[in-house]
């Protein structure tokens, strides 16, 4: 495929800097959000609003949608404005959200009764990695129609991974984010432990970091963790979205998640305090916070304790 022309529904913290990025590539872009004030910079840029999803469709080739949760992503597809109702149809519609491998497989055979081809192929990194295009980017869905848009993925990121057939790349996706917050949780653990016996804040952090443990994720949160400002990339909301969908795949399966149902348990602390606004680095708090040593205002980055 040449120079396709793309559709994008869903133009939040994540699809806008992607939308940005197709269009600095050149790529001839149709917009759609629920809220216009999301894709409002994008027209200014360079694209085109679309009235709805449908009308997103008809006017492209590719299609790419990033939606919150599963209710959203049958709605774009199988709605009464989404995708399948437009009156002309793009060959591929990619999507890039993180959702449950269950609500995928239904749209998967929605899309092939239409005889459009689906790829799964949600991202790992931030809003700052979004604007750099250097996410990583897990795909799954039939191979020909990742190798026809791999061109313009690599617009979107750093790396461009094929992992199956169907819906291998939700539990790609899933499992990365398993990670990222059992291991948010566990360097606050270890700094919980540091603090009680003295040390500095900023010194754990660079310790942490400076060692064998030290990690891209930890380097990229160091900042927030030494200072307590957690205004979010990745919110505490967002997070148990999607530690609530791996737990549930988990069940699915008959695999014990220790780890992660107990970070679970953190972040419904956390919410139970309203501070589901706050980032993901917040978990790191968690114990501190529990303790008395630290109170809301500290972890809303209004002073540290």
């Amino acid at each position: 495929m040449t120079r396709p022309r793309i559709g994008w529904i869903g133009t939040g913290a994540m699809g806008r800097p992607m939308c940005l990025n197709l269009l600095k590539a050149g790529y001839h872009l149709t917009v759609f959000d629920r809220k216009p004030s999301q894709y409002a910079p994008l027209v200014e840029a360079g694209a085109r609003a679309g009235a709805s999803a449908a009308d997103v469709a008809a006017q492209a080739d590719v299609v790419f949608s990033t939606i919150f949760n599963d209710e959203g992503l049958h709605d774009v597809v199988t709605g009464p404005d989404g995708v399948l109702a437009a009156a002309s149809r793009p060959g591929i519609h990619v999507d890039m959200s993180t959702v449950s491998p269950e609500a995928s497989a239904a749209v998967a055979q929605a899309f092939d009764r239409a005889g459009i081809q689906y790829l799964r192929a949600p991202v790992s990194g931030t809003v700052s990695l979004a604007a750099s295009a250097q996410l990583g980017c897990y795909v799954s869905g039939p191979r020909a129609a990742f190798e026809a848009v791999q061109p313009v993925l690599a617009c979107l990121s750093a790396r461009q991974s094929y992992v199956g057939p169907q819906d291998e790349a939700r539990i790609v996706k899933l499992m990365i984010n398993l990670m990222v917050f059992m291991s948010t949780a566990a360097i606050g653990e270890a700094m919980a432990f540091g603090s009680r016996a003295g040390l500095d804040r900023a010194l754990m952090v660079d310790a942490i970091n400076d060692s064998i443990v030290g990690c891209s994720h930890f380097r990229t949160k160091a900042d927030k963790l030494k200072q307590r400002e957690y205004s979010p990339a990745g919110s505490i909301a967002l997070v148990a979205k999607d530690l609530d969908l791996a737990l549930s795949v988990a069940r699915w399966h008959d695999t014990a998640l220790p780890v992660s149902a107990l970070v679970r348990q953190y972040l419904a602390m956390l919410q139970g305090r309203g501070l589901s606004h706050l980032d993901v680095a917040a978990l790191a708090d968690v114990l501190p916070l529990l303790g008395g040593d630290i109170d809301n205002a500290a972890l809303a980055g209004h002073g540290a304790a």
